[in-house]
């Protein structure tokens, strides 16, 4: 069987489709080559373009004259497993199922950060000379406090300093959190 449009790529067969939506001898052409891709793109493609064939078959009447090679298979979407695998879907255009199931994750992506930071213990009243708090102090004063401390930890700021420099800055940003920490769960306590 010969695939005349088979050196265009999916984008292209795309634009044809838009460009051609009334001529039936095109829609065919573009059918036929898009049974035989199985990117989820074209499978997309492939069931607009047989909802397309079969609308303008239906509505011509002539659905009854055409032999059933030719007559559009609507595309039945299935979703198997929906308990084990509920994204994976499985498309039957006629032809034999597509199965649809997500990528991999890329092993570019880098895997999510662990916390590596362990569970920093501080007593009240050196929670509350970190934060530069009196037991007295607002909650907001509190918070606005620790936002400014943490804030002198970030990456920006510390990137032209040195590797020493950056590590006791982090911990004093470890220390203030804990302290912050400490003050939550005893405001939260009281």
């Amino acid at each position: 069987m010969s695939r005349p449009l088979m050196q265009y790529g999916v984008g292209q067969l795309e634009e044809m489709f838009a460009k051609a939506k009334s001529d039936l001898k095109i829609l065919k052409q573009l059918e036929s080559e898009l049974q035989c891709r199985q990117v989820p793109r074209a499978v997309a493609l492939l069931t607009e373009v047989q909802w397309v064939i079969y609308s303008a078959t239906r509505s011509a009447g002539a659905m009854g004259d055409l032999p059933p090679a030719t007559q559009p298979a609507m595309p039945v979407i299935q979703q198997s497993g929906l308990f084990e695998h509920p994204e994976t879907l499985t498309i039957n255009a006629g032809q034999s199922p597509v199965v649809i199931q997500p990528q991999p994750p890329s092993m570019t992506t880098p895997p999510p950060k662990q916390s590596t930071s362990t569970a920093v213990t501080i007593p009240v009243n050196e929670a509350y000379k970190l934060l530069n708090a009196t037991p007295g102090s607002t909650w907001k004063s509190i918070e606005q406090t620790r936002r400014l401390l943490v804030q002198q930890a970030h990456p920006s700021r510390v990137a032209a300093l040195s590797a020493i420099k950056r590590a006791q800055i982090e911990a004093e940003a470890v220390q203030v959190n804990a302290a912050y920490l400490r003050l939550s769960t005893l405001r939260c306590n009281s």
